[in-house]
C-alpha cells in the first residue's frame, strides 16, 4: 500500500489515503471514522453532501460490511 496524508472526505480531518488504485475505490483511515474504502463516483459525490449525510453513507456502509471486511461507501448510499 502506498499511503499518503489527505482529509478524511466523511469528517474533514487529517486521514490517510492509499494511492495503490485499488480499481474505483479509494481507501482511507481516519481517527474518527476508522479504515473505509468509497468508490470514486461516491467521492465525487460525498463531497456536495452536508456532514450528516456522510456520516450517514459510512454508518450504511460499516452495517453492510460482513465482519472483518473494510467497509466501502458506494453512490447507492447517498
Amino acid at each position: 500500500m502506498n499511503w499518503t496524508n489527505d482529509i478524511c472526505p466523511i469528517s474533514n480531518e487529517p486521514a490517510q489515503e492509499d494511492l495503490s488504485g485499488i480499481e474505483d475505490v479509494v481507501e482511507f483511515i481516519c481517527p474518527t471514522c476508522g479504515r473505509f474504502r468509497i468508490t470514486g463516483t461516491a467521492l465525487a459525490m460525498i463531497l456536495h453532501r452536508d456532514p450528516d449525510a456522510r456520516v450517514f453513507a459510512l454508518a450504511q456502509a460499516k452495517m453492510k460490511a460482513e465482519e472483518g471486511e473494510i467497509p466501502t461507501v458506494d453512490s447507492s448510499m447517498l
